[in-house]
């Protein structure tokens, strides 16, 4: 019978054995140092002093001191106050306190976990849990990637053209911008307000690199300069020293004109092209700028118009195949509002101005105004536009106050028979409505004072170029007519600005009697009939002479005139600036 066990070497108690403790506690001591092997280290070279009764080690190469000449790999147990070695077995597995690390021994001391296999992994979260569209995922306060002695490249690899390549910003999980090639292979930048939407602010040409700002630009200049788009050297050329951009078709586009025209750069009048517009009646078509203007100077307006030719018998109409053109402009307030007829015209008994002022405060819920006159008011005309009301006190939004421009205008507030001329009273049709109270008074009321006129109406485009027809169709011939002056007459003069004007817009009614069926005296000439306009011009003209109406219906308005030169006397004189249509 062995004296020892086969694995651990265990001393064992034999029969008829005297003292058999010691053999029984030897045995305890060794599987006490033995089982859950845990050492210190496996690099110690020599014994360390002090130490402790139980610490263990695993001896490296060449050990020294009391270690000296024990075999590599050996276990040094300090036990009973002295060192004692035992040899390892295949399989054996000890902690590496100061690794941190399990090792087993095969031979020699070696890792006991093999090296993770790291490729093809379906998913790894770090701090996060992936999933099966984000397979890696991580929280934490930065993710580094760093380089390896040279640079780094972080590479977003996509299938086709068509899919999606980009870095996504998100708020709260909510996308709010979104960098790469998306949809194309142009790269881009889209911003999104609430993670649904995305517009584009940046993208570039994939062949020339030009960066496209498709939503605009700011602060690439002072803010002083305002808050619209870059321009062009192109853009200054196709204006030059006139006030409409591309009136001439420089920029070889239809830019700055209506959808209904189309660029046409054969039938020109020696311009780089001309705007055809084809079809029925269009209704009101405008030039997408707006103009700015000074409205106490003349500016002279322009255009060429040729009208096509359309074969058919047109013997019965006055004018053939022509018709009728209108060309002109619409006056805008500072705040960029259409300003219509009925916001400065004032009604007229004869000559008489019905603008007079209120002789008591007028308050919301009044039945009765009291004016200090009612001299010119309207006594004979039931247009409901004539039996209105219109108040001076109206402000823009920077706080500026018009004398003779109001959006403050009630119409059908007054029967005929209501103004009674004695009492210089109008007794309303209904309570004064809230819609016409005073928006600077806390209470909406009038004072006693305030600018009052008996309102009217009236055309709100200022038809300044053309209104008419070509004398012969396929030729072309210039319109021109001018402008000037601010009419604070309240009768709407066509050649004056509408007060409040700070901007125009050049407007259209092209083919205006070319209808469907026919209209008052004009044939119906076709869907597919053309006219052409072109050259449309506005500018500045300091020899028109501008001299104030002062007296009779229009007094407050402004009379234009040319100078014209007689070319038998050598003279010159003023003549009334009229709107001329000539063959060119």
């Amino acid at each position: 019978m062995p004296d020892t066990t086969p694995l651990l070497s265990l001393p064992l108690i034999m029969p008829s054995q005297a003292q058999k403790h010691l053999t029984h506690n030897e045995a305890i001591s060794r599987l006490d140092s033995l089982v859950q092997l845990s050492v210190k280290s496996r690099t110690q070279t020599a014994a360390p002093d002090p130490a402790e009764e139980g610490d263990r080690y695993l001896l490296p190469e060449n050990p020294s001191g009391l270690w000296a000449g024990e075999p590599a790999g050996h276990i040094a147990i300090l036990q009973n106050g002295a060192w004692v070695f035992e040899k390892p077995m295949t399989g054996w597995m000890a902690w590496v306190q100061d690794e941190q690390r399990i090792v087993a021994f095969d031979g020699e001391w070696i890792l006991a976990q093999a090296s993770p296999d790291f490729q093809n992994l379906p998913s790894l979260g770090i701090g996060a849990t992936a999933d099966a569209t984000n397979r890696l995922s991580t929280a934490s306060d930065a993710t580094l990637f760093s380089h390896n002695g040279h640079g780094h490249q972080l590479k977003i690899n996509k299938a086709s053209t068509t899919e999606t390549g980009s870095i996504l910003f998100q708020s709260n999980w909510s996308g709010r911008a979104e960098l790469g090639l998306i949809g194309d292979d142009e790269f881009s930048l889209k911003v999104s307000a609430d993670g649904t939407t995305f517009t584009t602010a940046i993208s570039f040409d994939a062949e020339t690199g030009t960066a496209h700002f498709p939503n605009g630009l700011t602060g690439a200049s002072p803010a002083a300069f305002g808050s619209g788009p870059l321009i062009t050297s192109d853009y200054v050329s196709a204006r030059g020293i006139d006030l409409i951009t591309n009136g001439t078709g420089q920029l070889g586009n239809t830019f700055n004109f209506p959808a209904e025209f189309s660029l046409d750069e054969v039938i020109t009048p020696n311009l780089p092209g001309s705007f055809r517009f084809q079809g029925h009646s269009s209704s009101t078509i405008f030039i997408e700028e707006d103009v700015a203007v000074d409205p106490n100077r003349a500016y002279r307006t322009s255009c060429y118009v040729r009208q096509e030719n359309v074969a058919g018998s047109w013997s019965a109409f006055s004018n053939g195949c022509r018709h009728l053109q209108y060309v002109g402009v619409l006056c805008l307030d500072a705040d960029r509002k259409p300003i219509t007829a009925t916001h400065h015209m004032r009604f007229r008994q004869g000559d008489l101005d019905s603008r007079t002022t209120l002789a008591q405060p007028l308050s919301p819920g009044d039945t009765v105004v009291h004016l200090t006159s009612t001299s010119g008011w309207n006594t004979t005309s039931a247009h409901a536009y004539d039996r209105g009301i219109i108040l001076f006190g109206y402000q823009n939004s920077k706080g500026y106050e018009y004398s003779d421009y109001s959006r403050i205008v009630g119409h059908d507030l007054f029967d005929l028979g209501a103004i009674d001329g004695t009492s210089k009273t109008i007794t309303l049709k209904a309570p004064w409505p809230d819609g016409l109270k005073n928006p600077n008074d806390p209470s909406g009321i009038w004072p006693t004072g305030t600018a009052l006129a008996n309102s009217s109406s009236g055309g709100s485009y200022k038809y300044t170029t053309m209104a008419g027809v070509v004398p012969e169709p396929e030729k072309w011939f210039r319109a021109e007519g001018f402008i000037g002056g601010i009419d604070k007459s309240g009768t709407n003069q066509t050649q004056n600005f509408a007060p409040g004007t700070a901007f125009v817009k050049v407007m259209w009614l092209a083919n205006y009697s070319n209808r469907s069926g026919g209209w008052t005296g004009y044939p119906d000439t076709g869907a597919s009939h053309s006219v052409w306009f072109a050259g449309i011009s506005m500018v500045p003209d300091p020899t028109l002479h501008i001299s104030k109406n002062t007296a009779g219906a229009t007094s407050g308005s402004y009379k234009l005139q040319v100078i014209a030169s007689d070319p038998v006397t050598n003279q010159l004189s003023l003549q009334d600036a009229l709107p001329k249509l000539s063959e060119l």
